[in-house]
């Protein structure tokens, strides 16, 4: 099975779930892993926290055996329904990197600077009440479910500073978050998560390249679904050579003409047609923050003219 998109078991211990990011269907992932006891794996927006919770209840997953909720980093679409869930789900802690939990805290910042760059896209992060228990994790940490299921937790810096994987050690199934990209089932594509401001490109190559060391069973992308067995190794070739066409066709549109509108109309007239995740009518204006994120790591002194 190359691609899994429809919510449903990767294992007999993991169940893929979709919580419709921008309440739109099969735009954003989550995993819950149960043990003894429970993980819930991505959070997505605020109002993801319900489909999450309706998740648990479907399964009929006790809510006060869920201890860990996971983010992989600090953008809205990913850690913002923590606050939700942790309200629901007393016994959790909310686990992540030092910089996403303090701004699940004080989101105030990146809520303002999601606002500029998505505009009526942007879904705010309500902030995190102090009396919520919190792990702050980085690479190497790991926790135990019981019945012989752990997480090991990977640093994947890149396209954020803070970005976290999750791997589930007996299956060998790797949440990759927005480590390696945006997944395109209908024509086997991978596309660069470039984000601006904090997107680097050297660490983010580098980070694809230690998740595929990992040698994984089950791939998962926060953006959206999961391939499985042989495929794994095509999807990881595609996610590098893919970078390394962004790369090139920034590059020659720089060097043709140093400005941004050149740069992202290379990278929408190239590209827009592989993107396939996110509500259609907020692709466009994806693929263009995307192309400034790239450009901005690529290109030294650039800021004034990329913006």
């Amino acid at each position: 099975m190359p691609f899994i998109m429809c919510p449903q078991s990767l294992t007999d211990h993991i169940d893929l779930i979709d919580v419709q990011g921008w309440d739109f269907q099969h735009t954003t992932a989550s995993l819950i892993i149960r043990g003894k006891e429970t993980a819930i794996i991505e959070t997505g927006h605020h109002r993801c926290g319900e489909q999450i919770l309706a998740a648990l209840q479907l399964r009929s997953i006790p809510l006060d055996t869920v201890r860990f909720i996971c983010v992989t980093h600090r953008h809205g679409d990913h850690c913002g329904g923590a606050t939700p869930l942790a309200s629901a789900l007393i016994e959790a802690q909310v686990v992540g990197h030092k910089y996403a939990i303090a701004t699940l805290y004080e989101p105030s910042r990146l809520n303002r600077g999601a606002q500029e760059l998505f505009g009526k896209f942007a879904q705010p992060i309500h902030p995190l009440p102090n009396s919520v228990a919190t792990w702050e994790v980085d690479n190497g940490d790991q926790f135990e479910l019981g019945d012989d299921v752990s997480v090991e937790i990977i640093g994947t810096p890149g396209h954020t500073s803070d970005h976290l994987a999750y791997l589930e050690d007996s299956s060998r199934t790797l949440y990759m978050g927005d480590a390696m990209g945006l997944l395109g089932p209908k024509n086997f594509t991978v596309t660069p998560t470039s984000f601006p401001p904090s997107f680097k490109f050297d660490a983010y190559k580098a980070s694809i390249e230690k998740l595929q060391g990992y040698d994984p069973a089950v791939l998962v992308f926060s953006h959206f679904g999961a391939v499985t067995g042989s495929d794994i190794p095509v999807i990881f070739h595609r996610a590098l050579a893919t970078l390394d066409s962004w790369k090139e066709t920034i590059e020659q549109a720089w060097h043709t003409e140093p400005t941004k509108v050149a740069v992202m109309d290379a990278i929408r007239d190239r590209f827009l047609q592989e993107l396939e995740v996110f509500p259609p009518e907020a692709r466009s204006l994806f693929i263009e923050v995307m192309a400034k994120g790239l450009a901005k790591s690529l290109i030294p002194n650039s800021d004034e003219l990329i913006g």
